[in-house]
């Protein structure tokens, strides 16, 4: 693989021509001209240089060109180079970017992969973009074009050898904020998506739940031992199987990206505490990704037994490589089944949204968990009485929405990724059952 060396400077003045020399008598010796050597560029310069480039080259769509500007770690994330440009063309074809600045960098920050939190890049050089498309208003969702100034460019550079490659490929980087194109071609793609909720050393006590039975019940039917989740990792991971993030699942729907082997999504809901302190540790071990769910007004609180994470332990989460959703304000509020007013909506959800968007340190969030009224033995909800929702979260600038349903499934059917279903693990799924989710997926 060719590795991209940037250098910024002046050339040497050339020679002086030889019309124009006068020569030297034998009694007297030309007088020695001085020379001057350019000064090396600087890291800044190397990498500011660089990162230019990467940027004009998202706007103008050279997607090919970008590719040995990358280091491995970024090239890794894609299956090839030829995948990575197919799918930015398609994404990119109806919503041409007419230009992308940079802002000051700032040094010495880490890059986490947005797939895979084991894997980092310390002491990169991260800039902060402005992303302005053509045509702005005529994108989808609302309001997407401003999310694409929370990117980042981010570049590492050797000081051994002077060279500087892209790690984070703000705009055109797969953790992107998500454009929904006006057609969409079907597709199907078998992917697990896993709906955790606590994740315990030992199931849930009823003393501890002061008399509140129906509370004790459901957070029982919500827990995995951290011994399960151990194991279930554990054999991901032996498989080589890859856990994915939500943008990843959009970009292989709505642009035909092509999944991994084995590939399966994370997601926690609620923001239990236990989630931080048993599950995350475990993630990392193996190098797998997740996203979470919490309910921005449940955050850094108590409430009987269940302690929720804290804002700072959310922040740490973005900025390690995982990503998140949307789950409301409490998750107390049916919202497709008609209970939801207007105003109750956007309160929930919207208001949310950018709540959580804040905590995170600015993170796009672009899709939602949420409930409603079970459709008993139906896979699927009613989309009939689910769509008055789906067109007012779009108008919010939601992307898709993640279900609870009664019943489970592994199969993604929905390329409008509003109906995400997700298989609900607890203590009542066993071990070879989760397994064979994942090595039947993709």
């Amino acid at each position: 693989m060719a590795l991209a060396l940037v250098l910024v400077g002046c050339s040497a003045a050339p020679a002086t021509t030889p019309s124009t020399h006068r020569p030297a008598t034998a009694t007297t010796s030309a007088t020695p001209q001085p020379t001057t050597t350019p000064a090396a560029p600087s890291p800044a310069q190397v990498v500011t240089a660089l990162a230019q480039q990467f940027a004009d080259q998202t706007a103008s769509g050279a997607w090919d060109a970008q590719w040995n500007e990358m280091a491995p770690e970024a090239q890794a994330l894609w299956p090839s180079q030829g995948d990575r440009t197919a799918m930015l063309q398609a994404k990119f074809s109806g919503a041409p970017i007419a230009s992308v600045s940079l802002g000051p960098p700032t040094a010495g920050v880490t890059w986490y992969d947005p797939e895979s939190p084991a894997v980092s890049v310390s002491d990169t050089w991260r800039f902060p973009v402005r992303v302005s498309f053509s045509s702005p208003a005529s994108l989808s969702p609302p309001g997407v074009a401003a999310l694409y100034s929370m990117t980042q460019i981010s570049v590492e550079y050797d000081l051994t050898t002077g060279a500087a490659w892209v790690v984070g490929e703000g705009p055109a980087s797969m953790d992107a904020p998500v454009l929904v194109p006006a057609s969409v071609a079907s597709r199907q793609v078998d992917v697990p998506i896993f709906m955790y909720h606590l994740v315990e050393n030992q199931e849930p006590q009823e003393s501890a739940y002061g008399g509140n039975t129906y509370g004790w019940r459901i957070d029982v039917g919500l827990t995995t031992l951290t011994s399960q989740f151990q194991a279930q990792m554990a054999y991901a991971h032996s498989i080589g199987a890859t856990s994915i993030s939500l943008p990843h699942l959009a970009d292989a729907l709505l642009y035909g990206l092509p999944l991994p082997a084995h590939s399966f999504v994370v997601t926690f809901d609620d923001g239990r505490l236990s989630q931080w302190t048993n599950a995350v540790p475990i993630l990392r071990q193996y190098g797998f990704t997740a996203v979470f769910f919490p309910c921005t007004a449940l955050v850094g609180g108590v409430y009987g037994p269940q302690q929720y994470v804290t804002a700072a332990e959310l922040r740490d989460l973005s900025d390690t490589g995982f990503s998140f959703g949307d789950h409301t304000l409490k998750d107390n509020v049916a919202l497709w089944a008609g209970d939801a007013t207007a105003q109750q909506l956007e309160q929930v959800t919207d208001q949310s949204k950018t709540t959580l968007e804040s905590l995170i340190g600015g993170q796009p969030i672009q899709f939602i968990a949420y409930s409603g009224v079970w459709p008993g033995s139906t896979q699927f909800s009613d989309s009939a009485r689910e769509q008055p929702l789906f067109t007012t979260l779009h108008g919010y600038g939601y992307v898709g929405g993640l279900q609870d349903l009664v019943n489970d499934s592994a199969d993604d059917y929905s390329t409008a990724l509003w109906q995400l279903p997700r298989v609900r693990v607890g203590l009542g799924i066993s071990i070879s059952s989760w397994d064979a989710w994942v090595a039947n997926a993709v």
